[in-house]
């Protein structure tokens, strides 16, 4: 196997693993739907009948959503060094396959999966235009949080807010701060984890032979993302409340 085809290989590696959970030990050996269950269930939170098909249709959209998340953590890393840009040609045919792979990774046979929460028409509901639409959205926040943000860490953390308050509007669940706080890890310790795989493809010899940019101090160290009180508690939605309120009485005294 030559160079170009590992790489496009590792491509097609990394994205599967975007169907995998990275807060449960071992990391990458359970579904994100199985574990997502699971947090329900020790949190307490019932997922009523109604809501159902439509926290299918979240949890698809943010599989895709990380895979998306996979494209814009290696742009860094491929302009420092041009031979990871054979990635992106996994990452195609991953999302070309993306029904049968939600689908495989979902079922239960394997001792990994939870078939319960799979979408009832993959095949139709993701076709590869659908998902090129959805990650064109994704790419225009991805531009928003760069211009907003200062560092690659906290592009990310805006790009992954805005990306999971879209997808909760777009397929009507309801977000509470719990579960807000249960992706937005998720995603994050996705995004250590893409770090950690870019630069192991990058071979020490090319930054003592080329003028490239060596990775940041900080970046090689460990940062737990601990649950912040603020999104583990039910304050915010409380404290949206008091500011819509506030804002409406100063509205109609003006009135």
């Amino acid at each position: 196997m030559d160079h170009e085809l590992y790489l496009k290989s590792m491509g097609n590696t990394v994205s599967q693993r975007a169907f995998f959970s990275y807060m449960a030990q071992p990391q990458r050996s359970y579904s994100l739907h199985m574990i997502f269950r699971e947090f329900l269930k020790q949190r307490r939170i019932v997922m009523l009948d109604r809501e159902r098909s439509h926290w299918k249709s979240f949890l698809a959209d943010y599989v895709l959503f990380r895979l998306y998340v996979a494209r814009h953590v290696l742009k860094d890393y491929a302009s420092d060094y041009a031979p990871l840009l054979n990635l992106y040609q996994g990452f195609d045919e991953v999302d070309e396959h993306f029904p049968d792979l939600l689908i495989r990774e979902a079922d239960p046979g394997r001792g990994v999966g939870d078939i319960s929460l799979l979408p009832d028409n993959p095949e139709t509901e993701y076709s590869l235009e659908k998902i090129r639409a959805l990650q064109e959205k994704f790419e225009y926040m991805a531009a928003r949080a760069e211009e907003k943000a200062q560092g690659r860490d906290n592009t990310l953390r805006l790009l992954v807010t805005e990306g999971l308050s879209y997808l909760a509007a777009k397929d009507k669940v309801p977000l509470y701060t719990p579960i807000f706080w249960f992706f937005v890890k998720e995603t994050l310790y996705y995004g250590r984890y893409l770090t950690d795989f870019y630069k192991g493809l990058i071979p020490a010899s090319h930054y003592e032979t080329v003028h490239a940019r060596p990775p940041r101090p900080e970046e090689d160290e460990e940062e737990e993302y601990e649950e912040d009180p603020f999104y583990k508690s039910y304050r915010l939605p409380a404290m949206i409340f008091l500011f819509l309120a506030g804002l409406i009485c100063v509205v109609l005294a003006k009135g």
